[in-house]
């Protein structure tokens, strides 16, 4: 599959079947997410790898429990801002490494949730209880992966609406 092809076909996906995932694929995707550009290299992310143990544990404090029921591996990406000088860079490194995890797993026929944490007054403190973060690291996103137990139509081309030329216009 090309680069192009996985991000057509990149669906967010909240129903996965059983079937097994391995860890060395669930590495894998930290792998791809740690490839992710970062603002002046300070490389500020870091990954916690979260088995089906631990997925159960956050799902009994969260409301969205189904993804990580069902799904095999689930990967939070977090940044330790503490003493970082890059402003708010480490939201974007982050995003751009979910964004990788998304588009790796779609590459290796798996499906996989972008699950929004940061400020987030519903979900950030239970994630931050259960992935035990201290002050200063903050989690932007958890990638829920697993083989997809539904089916989505890959996305068509951006409608003209969505692009100008050269200005905004309305």
């Amino acid at each position: 599959m090309t680069a192009i092809e996985a991000i057509m076909k990149r669906r967010s996906i909240r129903k996965f079947t059983q079937e097994p995932v391995t860890k060395e694929t669930a590495m894998q995707l930290v792998d791809a997410a740690a490839a992710a550009p970062s603002a002046m290299n300070l490389r500020p992310v870091r990954f916690i790898l979260m088995d089906k143990h631990d997925m159960a544990k956050l799902a009994e404090t969260i409301d969205q429990k189904q993804p990580f029921e069902q799904g095999r591996w689930a990967i939070a990406v977090c940044a330790d801002t503490r003493g970082y000088t890059g402003g708010t860079g480490w939201l974007e490194d982050s995003a751009a490494a979910l964004e990788n995890i998304q588009i790796a797993a779609t590459a290796l026929g798996l499906g996989a949730l972008w699950y929004g944490v940061y400020r987030r007054a519903a979900k950030e403190p239970q994630v931050r209880a259960a992935l035990n973060l201290p002050e200063g690291v903050e989690c932007a996103g958890i990638a829920v992966i697993g083989y997809a137990g539904e089916n989505k139509d890959k996305h068509g081309k951006v409608g003209e609406k969505f692009v100008f030329e050269s200005t905004w216009k309305e």
